[in-house]
């Protein structure tokens, strides 16, 4: 049961994290909209970098977790 909730956390990371990645402007206004609204358009490019920066470890978070989940060992001995 527990690797199935666990596998559940992954793929919303890595969903969340490829919607970060491919459209970082859409991310930005949902999640961050009042900071993205005042920042100059000059400024507005490297705020979407970070963005998409966020979301490439999102993912590789959630990837990361999902192999570790199903790949567990017993540490314990």
């Amino acid at each position: 049961m527990t690797t199935v909730i666990n596998l559940s956390v992954s793929t919303v990371a890595m969903v969340l994290g490829l919607f970060v990645v491919t459209s970082p402007a859409r991310a930005a206004k949902i999640w961050g909209s009042e900071r993205f609204e005042r920042l100059a358009p000059q400024n507005r490019t490297s705020f979407l970098r970070w963005w998409r920066v966020f979301g490439i470890l999102l993912c590789l978070g959630g990837v990361l977790f999902a192999i570790d989940s199903i790949g567990y060992l017993d540490y314990s001995h």
